[in-house]
């Protein structure tokens, strides 16, 4: 006759069952899933593992993101955050220092590279102020051609 029983190896536990204890239905009820939280906690803390911080504060520079951060979101000043300029400037030099690290883009934030001027380009020269602006996603070739799906000619649209 076999019997279930466990084992334990350190942190983990192994559970043997038989044919029969497969076959009962589990009475085991798991607690509703957790919200995962933010950036801000509930109680108002900093939540620095969250995802959506994308690494920051880990890495040759996540000491001075950490104090960066907990600056602005602590700071009381108006505007917001204009007391953490000593901070932000230590970040962003040692954001400077690990360009393969923190630069995704593989451009710079600096204003030389004619960005901002590209941006301040009125709507009327880009189809006028009642212009779809979703009327070219999913158009590789821009705005003045359309690509057919059938053997990727393009096509002037109509």
């Amino acid at each position: 006759m076999s019997f279930s029983f466990c084992k334990e190896f350190g942190k983990d536990k192994v559970i043997f069952v038989t044919k029969q204890d497969h076959a009962t239905p589990s009475t085991i009820e798991l607690p509703p899933p957790e919200q995962p939280e933010g950036v801000i906690t509930k109680d108002g803390k900093i939540n620095w593992s969250c995802p959506c911080l994308g690494g920051m504060a880990t890495g040759p520079c996540g000491v001075d993101f950490r104090e960066a951060f907990s600056c602005f979101q602590n700071s009381t000043a108006d505007p917001k955050g204009s007391d953490c300029y000593e901070a932000f400037t230590k970040m962003r030099d040692c954001f400077q220092k690990y360009p393969t690290v923190y630069n995704k883009s593989g451009g710079d934030d600096d204003d030389d590279d004619g960005l901002g001027d590209a941006l301040d380009t009125d709507a009327d020269s880009i189809g006028g102020p009642n212009a779809d602006p979703l009327a070219d996603v999913g158009n590789p070739g821009g705005g003045d051609e359309a690509v057919t799906p059938k053997n990727n000619s393009v096509v002037p649209k109509a």
